[in-house]
């Protein structure tokens, strides 16, 4: 046996409960700020392509409006500024990644309900075998969490 099988075998059920729902909550933490940043990042490329894309039309006018006065330059850097706004939006799957994300964060936080309420298939079982389902159930939260955004960023 590894020094880590040795330690958890050493601890009280109490010990094993107080361990496992901090490494919960770390997980917790890591899915939400991972659904954050790419909450911000699908905000930011979502409202800078339209931004881009209205100062383009608008630009275009102007243009129209006033003829060889107007800088012919700002035309195609607004609207190459819209088109890459739109290739980040796209290519990112910021959104996929966000809901992907706090998916997994939410799935996190009913399995901590239910364990820690003793209900669900945690109901009428001993503390021990609890706490092995409640640990088997967090890996598998964390692989699928993570599986679905390896595939999110390999098909993006």
């Amino acid at each position: 046996m590894d020094e880590n099988t040795l330690f958890m075998i050493t601890l009280n059920t109490d010990e094993k409960t107080t361990l496992i729902n901090n490494e919960l909550q770390m997980l917790i933490a890591h899915f939400d700020a991972k659904a954050d940043r790419s909450k911000k990042n699908f905000h930011f490329y979502k409202y800078a392509s339209i931004v881009l894309a209205a100062i383009t039309t608008i630009v275009s006018s102007l243009q129209v409006i006033y003829g060889g006065v107007f800088p012919q330059w700002i035309l195609p850097v607004t609207s190459a500024g819209a088109t890459v706004a739109v290739a980040f939006l796209g290519a990112s799957s910021a959104q996929r990644i966000w809901i992907n994300s706090r998916t997994a964060g939410q799935q996190l936080q009913a399995e901590k309900f239910l364990f820690n309420q003793q209900a669900g298939h945690y109901y009428n079982i001993p503390k021990e075998e609890c706490i092995r389902k409640f640990s088997e159930r967090l890996i598998q939260i964390w692989n699928e969490g993570h599986g679905k955004w390896e595939q999110t960023v390999n098909e993006g």
